[in-house]
């Protein structure tokens, strides 16, 4: 209905009259260098000023002027040029005959009385002039004769009986005979003048000699709206290379088109912004209300007039559309770095485009102007990760993260300084799929679900629907973060005494050899417990474990931190003897006293002075990065669960007898 709309209203190219207005309909007219118009392929929508809002404009509204149905009444424009008054130029093929002549006559009488109807006023004329141009001519070949068939014709051979082919006297003269043709114009003399310049020509054509004059007249005259009608049966003269024009199979084909319109100037001087609209009332009078157009709704302006006012539309929302995104979080233990199924596992939402033009019927991915389709894009987010501790010693502890690494500098100006542990990259579309309508609107959450997301991040997600003419696109943010720690697999060692009862063991037991090779053992459990401890398919080389070594040497009262990689070799045989043996104090007689007496007491070396300790620790931790929507940064930390620690102590106590055996 809007391709109608448009062809029937024309353009208004003549006088204004009043408030009515010539125009002539651009659907039949013929091309040309100065107008061309193909309305058949517009790739829009009409604008939405000529169309309404589907509510009605009534008085509801103070200092409202209404007619008698409550309506906001439409007012006339004032607008006169050229006194109303439009001239058409007809132009004949002087091979036309009296009886097609009689025919174009009538239909000009009925045109003139179907603008006199419909206008509504006195000075809106429309007045004809003819004219006849050059043709080539068989005894008047048009519908009515027979040409070469005709029987005065049979004793010439076969040979055409050709008339001339300029204008003569007698073919204005001719023309003279209908009145209804309007004033005779020959445009054969230099001197005539047309009495108003024309605003279109119409035409009647025999042959492409006919055609060719009329359209070097077009072109003397400066008219660019033609209408050419071609009236022709048989001949060798009917026949020829030309385009743009209508063929009227029989003459009284032409009552079937009417090249002209009338528009009334109507206007909504009551209603700012408003547009007319036109019905018939009970008695099959022509009225006309104002309304607003089509997104617009009634209102008042600043002074208190009704006023057409713009509406936010309420479109359909977008599911993903929620300001801080989904968040998953993994928890579990994952043997393969694959997140699939997000919309049935995960409850993530499935966007539902719909349109009227294509809907699920659209199986085509090409087609139109705009190629309906929908578009189903992933893309990984790379913004900077800075260390969350740094991030809450900047904010506060227990205060939730801004939005924007900006409002972190506000709130801790030596923000600005921190550097990222991961920096800022290039968004990585990681899926992108084309589906027609049909397919997504059918098996869309079957779309979703095939999203395949192979590693712990932010994800900005978006669907685009495209129709004929427009599209729309639903966009959100999924952000999948590590929930689940490293866990160990193993036991964390225990250590050993002498004595049996565990009640009185203080980790410590005799230097022997058995116990060395025991103690050692223990340590290379203890890193077993770091060592063999997993973790899920997507934390691949994060580990960040808390880790502590500390040693007491022999002869020594405190311990000393020592690096973590020296704990393998803490109860090592032959580093134990080495360490034990090189001391200086080993080396001392304890018996000698500085007088170079003997110590003669009951215990001349102190109880366990020959001791070797080591103290090591382990906490299971990893990297991971809290991803939050919406935000221009990511906060990465190093943590573990509480429970994934290792403490292993162990003491070995070399005695006087211990040695002497």
């Amino acid at each position: 209905m809007k391709l109608l709309w448009l062809l029937a209203a024309g353009l208004p190219i003549g006088a204004l009259a009043s408030s009515a207005s010539l125009g002539l309909k651009e659907s039949l007219l013929a091309e040309n260098r100065q107008h061309t118009v193909s309305f058949a392929s517009l790739p829009y929508d009409l604008p939405s000023s000529t169309l309404i809002s589907e509510g009605m404009a009534t008085s509801a509204i103070k200092n409202l002027n209404t007619n008698d149905y409550g309506h906001i009444g439409c007012t006339e424009a004032s607008k006169f040029e050229d006194n109303g008054e439009v001239s058409v130029v007809l132009a004949f093929s002087k091979c036309l005959n009296d009886s097609a002549l009689d025919v174009v006559g009538q239909w000009v009488n009925q045109v003139k009385a179907t603008i006199a109807n419909i206008a509504y006023v006195d000075n809106l004329k429309i007045t004809f002039q003819s004219t006849m141009v050059p043709g080539a001519c068989e005894e008047r070949s048009e519908k009515t004769k027979q040409g070469l068939e005709d029987p005065h014709m049979v004793n010439q051979g076969g040979a055409p009986k050709l008339l001339a082919d300029g204008v003569l006297p007698s073919d204005l003269e001719r023309l003279e005979a209908f009145p209804t043709l309007g004033n005779i114009v020959n445009l054969a003399n230099d001197d005539v003048k047309l009495s108003v310049k024309p605003i279109a020509v119409i035409s009647f054509v025999t042959g492409e000699k006919s055609y060719g004059e009329v359209v070097q007249f077009e072109a003397s005259a400066h008219v660019s709206k033609t209408f050419n009608f071609h009236i022709c049966k048989s001949g060798a003269n009917c026949g020829g290379t030309f385009n743009n024009f209508i063929d009227l199979p029989e003459v009284v084909d032409l009552f079937m088109y009417n090249p002209f319109t009338v528009t009334r100037s109507l206007q909504c001087a009551d209603l700012d912004d408003g547009v007319p609209v036109t019905y018939l009332d009970d008695y099959g009078a022509r009225q006309c209300f104002c309304n607003c157009p089509a997104g617009y709704e009634i209102g008042e302006n600043e002074y208190g007039h009704a006023a057409c006012k713009k509406v936010v539309e309420d479109t359909c929302p977008c599911v993903w559309a929620e300001c801080n995104g989904f968040k998953h979080k993994v928890t579990t233990d994952e043997p393969v770095c694959s997140f699939k199924e997000v919309a049935t596992k995960w409850g993530l939402p499935v966007p539902f485009p719909t349109d009227g033009y294509v809907a699920d019927k659209r199986d085509t991915l090409s087609e139109g102007y705009k190629d309906p389709r929908i578009t189903l894009t992933v893309e990984r987010e790379q913004d900077a990760e800075y260390k969350g501790r740094d991030i809450r010693g900047a904010v506060g502890v227990g205060a939730s993260y801004p939005l924007t690494f900006q409002e972190v500098v506000g709130l801790y100006p030596k923000a600005s300084s921190f550097s990222p542990v991961v920096a800022a990259g290039h968004d990585t579309t990681t899926h992108h799929e084309v589906v027609t309508w049909k397919d997504y609107q059918m098996n869309r959450e079957a779309h979703i679900n095939d999203l395949e997301f192979t590693s712990y991040g932010k994800y900005h997600l978006k669907v685009s629907a495209y129709d004929y003419f427009s599209s729309a696109t639903c966009e959100g943010c999924l952000v999948i973060v590590d929930y689940n720690r490293p866990k160990a697999t193993t036991t964390c060692p225990k250590s050993f005494c002498d004595t049996a009862d565990s009640a009185q063991c203080t980790d410590s037991a005799q230097l022997t050899t058995d116990n060395l090779e025991k103690a050692d053992g223990l340590v290379n459990q203890y890193f077993d417990f770091a060592i063999k401890a997993k973790n899920d398919a997507c934390s691949v080389d994060n580990r960040c474990d808390s880790e502590s070594f500390s040693r007491r040497d022999f002869f020594e009262k405190d311990y000393t931190e020592h690096d973590c990689s020296q704990a393998h070799q803490c109860f090592n045989k032959d580093t134990v003897l080495e360490n034990l043996l090189v001391s200086t104090k080993t080396k001392t007689n304890p018996l000698l006293e500085e007088d170079n007496s003997c110590d003669n007491t009951d215990a001349p070396v102190s109880i366990g002075q020959c001791t070797r300790c080591c103290k090591m620790h382990t906490a299971l931790k990893e990297w991971w990065t809290d991803y939050r929507c919406g935000s221009d940064y990511d906060a990465r930390n190093c943590e573990g669960d509480s429970d994934q620690t290792c403490d292993f102590k162990q003491c070995l106590v070399m005695n006087g007898d211990t040695l002497a055996t």
